[in-house]
């Protein structure tokens, strides 16, 4: 469990006025959020390319006004259900939504969005949960109609033309050769994901985890056949470690993002996965309240809306930062007490760089007297003589780096001490060493 973490730096320098590291809160309580229509129990959500969500209650679609932001706007409604999945097409043209149980799926059309009329259903097949699979293919978790198990089916998802360009499911009943994969008995469905050429499924019953090549799944589907859940998934850590909600999404650091919980009546929240060691990184409650969390990924925000008993929150992974406006001096040597701002010299920075400072044997990440770690220019304020070191500032993708060598000295010691000038000639010369190994990155 997470309490929600507040992280404010301000500095006043003597020229200037600097808010720094300005973050307004880990975790953002959303009271605001669209709650369940009549007749609905829940909301679903899927997270949009400009940092937003786009919410569904089981009436009105909504579409949050900016990223991080708790204000929504109704852009069609009429969608009636127990909202099962929003799936997002890859071109971000159309959103298909899942019902449920009762099976109608509806397509909406994002570049023009209208109110539900007939013609928004375009099939009707019972389901769980849905995701594109490519741009012509629906992946689709079904609870088998006699409830003991669940399958993966894919469904085809056809442009049709005419006075309008409208996605048609071909098929409005699912059949077994649409099953590319029968997951083991008593299996409960649970979300999926896609990551590049990988799918994330998981069975809810036994919380086992497994991932499933894209390619292979297309395969299955063309030849009519079926995957075999224990031989051509590959399992994911240990099975009943990760909530039962299934993977939602897979965050730009690439942790798997699982909500839901333990089982029923049992613990649950949030967890972030590392795929490859199994390892649960990080667990988020933010209600506090350890219950069966929805969770939705947006990699755009870097951030997760989290719902719980129909509360919203969102959770904010990278904190944004405000680049120190500081002016850099070239010298290397400093009193304690002044303001050092670094910045890269006499390189090409390639367009859209990204800026990661650190310092050898060091941690300057948390340091409160330092700012700027992900920017240009690094700020340390009111240096101090432990901030004396080497500093690496990597940029261009992590592809180039560039150092930098300071001296921060007490006031009490004068320029001419023997010792100083010792220290001045090492780090010097180890200047000279750096620059004639700085290289780009492999």
């Amino acid at each position: 469990m997470f309490p929600y973490n507040c992280f404010k730096s301000i500095f006043i320098c003597s020229s200037f006025l600097l808010v720094l590291n300005t973050v307004a809160e880990t975790v953002i309580p959303l009271p605001n959020i669209p709650q369940p229509a009549p007749g609905s129990y829940f909301v679903t959500s899927a997270p949009l390319n400009d940092g937003t969500f786009l919410i569904w209650n089981g009436n009105q679609v909504y579409k949050q006004l900016a990223p991080k932001n708790d204000a929504y706007s109704l852009i069609a409604e009429g969608y009636q259900g127990d909202p099962a999945f929003v799936a997002i097409s890859p071109d971000e043209k159309k959103a298909i939504l899942g019902q449920g149980y009762l099976g109608d799926i509806y397509l909406l059309d994002l570049t023009n969005p209208q109110d539900f009329t007939p013609l928004s259903i375009i099939a009707n097949i019972s389901h769980y949960y849905g995701i594109y699979l490519t741009s012509e293919l629906l992946l689709l978790d079904i609870t088998k109609p006699d409830f003991s198990g669940s399958e993966i089916h894919i469904l085809p998802v056809n442009t049709k033309s005419g006075n309008t360009t409208q996605f048609v499911l071909s098929k409005p009943k699912s059949s077994n050769k649409d099953m590319v994969i029968d997951k083991p008995p008593f299996a409960y469905s649970a979300t999926l994901a896609k990551d590049g050429n990988w799918v994330y499924i998981t069975d809810g019953n036994t919380r086992e985890i497994r991932k499933f090549a894209v390619s292979s799944l297309i395969n299955a589907y063309n030849t009519h056949t079926n995957l075999v859940w224990e031989t051509d998934g590959t399992l994911i850590g240990t099975s009943g470690r990760y909530f039962s909600g299934g993977v939602s999404g897979i965050s730009i650091d690439n942790l798997l993002i699982i909500g839901g919980s333990e089982g029923f009546m049992l613990p649950g929240g949030i967890q972030e996965v590392n795929p490859t060691t199994g390892e649960i990184v990080r667990v988020w409650d933010p209600a506090n309240n350890q219950g069966y969390y929805s969770a939705f990924y947006n990699s755009y925000s870097d951030t997760i809306l989290a719902i719980v008993y129909n509360m919203g929150y969102l959770i904010v992974r990278t904190e944004q930062e405000e680049c120190p406006d500081c002016k850099p001096i070239r010298k290397s040597i400093y009193r304690a007490g002044e303001d050092v701002c670094l910045d890269i010299f006499g390189e090409t920075i390639p367009e859209g760089s990204q800026f990661t400072w650190s310092k050898i044997n060091g941690d300057i990440s948390t340091n409160p007297r330092i700012s700027g770690i992900h920017c240009k220019k690094l700020l340390i304020y009111n240096a101090q003589p432990e901030d004396t070191g080497t500093y690496i500032c990597t940029y261009g993708n992590e592809k180039a780096m560039y150092t930098l060598h300071i001296i921060v000295t007490e006031n009490s010691v004068p320029l001419y001490s023997p010792l100083f000038l010792l220290t001045t000639i090492v780090l010097l010369s180890l200047t000279s060493i750096y620059r004639l190994k700085k290289r780009p990155l492999i």
